[in-house]
């Protein structure tokens, strides 16, 4: 739908109804001049869009969001395409898109949101409290929520509770093993008080309830799979009591499918730490046994050598003494790098190294070895928070680069490698790239497993096993991409103490 200067009276009237005064709505008309056209002059299709992103101002001009938000553009260019006309529904299914994109971030401030709301029942024709409404049921329900952490995700719907719904306060309660209500997410002063416990454990019961004189804290059960898991409880103000009912029916039927993917999350986690960890305490075992095997018979046969040496001092002739000290110096040389390597190896093989070095060292360390070993430079960026990855994907995303290293410098002959890492509120992406040869994907995948090499499949396993995903990428003549996109999860409610010594340095099974 289109807005027009000439804009009949009813029109006018809805914005008043609203809850906009005479100078709110002037002062609204001008913030939006640029985008209203007399009817005469027919606006372009996107030009209503235009107005959203303006409204939505400066929350969206993060460069992180830059993605996101044209991705919510196409959507809602396809859908004015489809209906063959900018209509209400497409401009606030845009809005809603946003709206969300800008909760993820950070909360709201007070007032801020009201504004926007307002605005957008000016370029719309609608009163703030429709505005108000729809975009929340379409933004608590926004498909970007499941892309999320869990907990993550019902954080955000509780603050689009608190931005667009009467409320003042909000939180989020569980039954611990006990049988006491137990807060796991909250905004509010006084969220915890005996009151809002009170009315939790009742909707942990089943049954909607409410405290106080006023009945000014409603709580609300959340479903997973039919059986009340959780209670949604918030303050209102007692003129909103009888609305806020269905925003607070809306937030617990959008967060049960949020909960019931925790639960799916949580039992393939429990079988993907249990294979992970055999996997890594095989690795663990043969780091270990490359440190008391192998790296001593090394040092022994170094000890050797120096030996040698000194006896061919004493045997050979003084104008053959030279070259052969010479000749064993090479192979002192030999061993010794030999050495190197292997200590190494077996360093990057021990879990326990990997999880108790923040990530970015880890990465830099791998990039350090690789390079003093192959010559070869490599540009790397890492970037974000990587302090929630769990153990298993921490380890999972190292394996992945140590694996396209290895594979960079025995196979793709490259001159140059680029390794970008990216961690964001929903996920963690990474991706390395080089110049080399190339191979052709399949042939060669299939070639590896047939003679037992399996480093690029073990690698799709692993990231398989954490929900993630992982492609290669490449051809004769090059270049290669491998790259793995793993999601962020921690259980809702529960920190996974112990988790990051979870594997010991050497485990001899």
């Amino acid at each position: 739908m289109e807005v027009t200067a000439d804009s009949p009276p009813k029109q006018r009237k809805d914005f008043v109804r609203g809850g906009n005064s005479a100078a709110d709505e002037a002062s609204l008309e001008r913030d939006l001049l640029g985008h209203v056209r007399p009817a005469s002059c027919p606006a372009p299709r996107n030009e209503t869009l235009d107005a959203v992103v303006s409204i939505l101002g400066p929350r969206i001009e993060d460069g992180n969001l830059r993605a996101e938000i044209a991705r919510c553009r196409a959507r809602a260019d396809q859908l004015v395409l489809a209906g063959r006309e900018m209509s209400t529904a497409v401009a606030m299914a845009y809005a809603g898109d946003l709206f969300v994109l800008c909760t993820i971030e950070r909360r709201w401030r007070r007032g801020e949101a009201a504004r926007i709301v307002s605005k957008l029942a000016l370029l719309v024709g609608l009163s703030a409290d429709s505005v108000a409404l729809q975009l929340f049921v379409g933004a608590v329900r926004a498909p970007q929520l499941h892309d999320l952490p869990p907990s993550v995700a019902l954080e955000t719907q509780l603050r689009l509770l608190l931005a667009l719904a009467p409320v003042t306060e909000v939180s989020l309660w569980t039954k611990a093993q006990d049988g006491r209500a137990v807060c796991l997410i909250e905004d509010g002063s006084t969220t915890q008080t005996r009151r809002f416990r009170a009315v939790a454990s009742l909707a942990l019961e089943g049954v909607p309830a409410k405290s106080g004189s006023r009945g000014t804290i409603l709580g609300v059960p959340v479903q997973r799979w039919e059986t009340p898991w959780a209670a949604l409880v918030a303050r209102t103000p007692l003129e909103s009591r009888d609305t806020v009912g269905t925003y607070l029916a809306e937030a617990a039927a959008a967060m049960s499918p949020v909960v019931e993917r925790e639960l799916v999350l949580d039992r393939s986690a429990t079988r993907e730490r249990s294979l992970v960890s055999a996997s890594e305490r095989r690795l663990g075992r043969l780091a270990f046994d490359l440190h008391d095997g192998a790296l001593q018979h090394i040092a022994a046969f170094g000890a050797d050598l120096f030996l040698v040496r000194r006896q061919l001092t004493e045997l050979l002739p003084a104008e053959s003494e030279a070259l052969g000290v010479s000749r064993i110096n090479d192979l002192e040389a030999r061993i010794w790098e030999l050495d190197r390597v292997l200590r190494e190896l077996a360093h990057s093989l021990e879990p326990g190294s990997l999880v108790r070095r923040p990530l970015p060292r880890v990465i830099s360390d791998e990039v350090a070895a690789f390079t003093e070993r192959t010559g070869i430079p490599v540009q790397q960026r890492v970037t974000g928070d990587f302090i929630g990855m769990t153990v298993s994907q921490k380890i999972a995303l190292i394996r992945v680069v140590q694996e396209a290293l290895t594979n960079v410098r025995e196979h793709a002959n490259a001159a140059h490698v680029r390794i970008v890492i990216t961690a964001g509120k929903g996920r963690v992406d990474a991706r390395v790239e080089d110049d080399g040869i190339g191979f052709h994907v399949a042939r060669t995948l299939l070639d590896g497993a047939q003679r037992g090499r399996l480093g690029l499949v073990g690698s799709s396993e692993r990231v398989r096993l954490l929900g993630g995903r992982f492609d290669v990428r490449s051809q004769p003549g090059g270049p290669t991409t491998v790259s793995l996109s793993l999601p962020r999860w921690r259980p809702i409610g529960v920190e996974q103490a112990g988790d990051e010594t979870a594997f010991p340095a050497h485990v001899a099974d």
